[in-house]
C-alpha cells in the first residue's frame, strides 16, 4: 500500500526506539531529479548516500556533476566506503548504463543502494531516460516556483515511465504542518493529473546543517550525527532502503 506523509511524521516523535534497523533491501537505482546547477539537491543525495553506508548498505552515488561543481569532496576514498561514479557529458544512456552495472548484487550483500541524480533536462529526451526511471524519489522544496518545476519533472516520467514508482522527500519546511501542506498538495496533482500514487519518504529539516555541509564538504550524519538533520537523514535513508525490494521487483532489469 503507498505510504502517505503522516504515516511517515512519528519518525520524528522522540519516543522512537534507538537504534532500529531496516528490514534488507535487493539492490536497485533510485533516481533523484536535479533542477539545473542544483547544489543543495546534489548534497542532500551524497549526505543520503553516506547515511544509507552508516546504516549498513553498499552504496553507490551514481552522478552527472562535474568534480570541481560537486558539494563533497572529490579525493577518494569517500565517507564508509560510499562509491562516487561521475558520468561525464550529457547522455541519458551513459548514466543509466552506470546505474544498472552498479546495482548488480554481489556475493555476501546483505544491502544495497544505488542514488543516481538525474537532471531534469534529460527527462525532455524522451525514451532515453526510460531505463533509469523505475523509482525515482523528488527532493521538493515549499517554494511556489520550484514547486511547479518538480510537477514538471513528475509529469514527464509519468509519460515516460507509466509503471515508475513515484516519491517525494519534503525539504526546507519550518514545520511539520508545511510539510504535510507541501506533500499532500503535491500527491493530490500527481493523483489527479497522473492517475498515479505519490509515496512518502520523509521530512529533511534543519537547512543551517546543510549549507555547513556544502561548504565544509563534510557528510551530516558523521559531523553532527545528534543534529535534527541527522536524525530526519536517517529516517529518510531507513524508507528508501525499506521500499528497495518493492522497486526493484516492479519492473524487469535494465538491459
Amino acid at each position: 500500500m503507498p505510504r502517505e506523509l503522516g504515516d511517515v511524521l512519528h519518525y520524528f516523535i522522540p519516543e522512537l526506539e534507538a537504534g532500529e534497523s531496516p528490514p534488507d533491501a535487493a539492490a536497485t537505482a533510485l533516481a533523484v531529479p536535479l533542477l539545473g546547477r542544483d547544489l543543495v539537491r546534489a548534497a542532500l543525495l551524497w549526505n543520503l548516500a553516506v547515511e544509507a553506508a552508516r546504516q549498513g548498505a553498499r552504496t553507490t552515488l551514481i552522478t552527472p556533476v562535474a568534480a570541481e561543481d560537486a558539494p563533497w569532496p572529490s579525493a577518494a576514498p569517500q565517507p564508509l566506503g560510499v562509491e562516487v561514479l561521475a558520468v561525464a557529458g550529457d547522455e541519458p544512456e551513459a548514466l543509466a548504463r552506470a546505474a544498472e552495472l552498479a546495482a548488480r548484487p554481489t556475493a555476501r550483500e546483505a544491502r544495497r543502494l544505488v542514488l543516481a541524480g538525474v537532471p531534469a533536462p534529460w527527462l525532455a529526451k524522451g525514451a532515453d531516460a526510460e531505463a533509469l526511471l523505475r523509482w525515482v524519489v523528488a527532493l521538493v522544496r515549499p517554494d511556489e516556483r520550484e514547486g511547479e518545476e518538480t510537477w514538471n519533472v513528475l509529469e514527464a516520467v509519468g509519460a515516460q515511465a507509466p509503471h515508475a514508482q513515484l516519491g517525494a522527500v519534503i525539504f526546507g519546511v519550518r514545520s511539520l504542518g508545511e510539510a504535510r501542506r507541501t506533500f499532500e498538495k503535491l500527491a493530490l496533482r500527481v493523483e489527479r493529473e497522473l492517475a498515479r500514487t505519490l509515496t512518502s519518504y520523509g521530512v529533511l529539516i534543519d537547512d543551517v546543517e546543510l549549507s555547513r555541509s556544502i561548504l565544509t564538504r563534510r557528510p551530516i550524519p558523521l559531523v553532527h550525527p545528534t543534529s535534527a538533520a541527522a536524525r530526519a537523514l536517517a529516517d529518510v535513508a531507513a524508507l528508501c532502503l525499506a521500499d528497495a525490494p518493492a522497486s526493484e521487483r516492479s519492473e524487469p532489469s535494465l538491459g
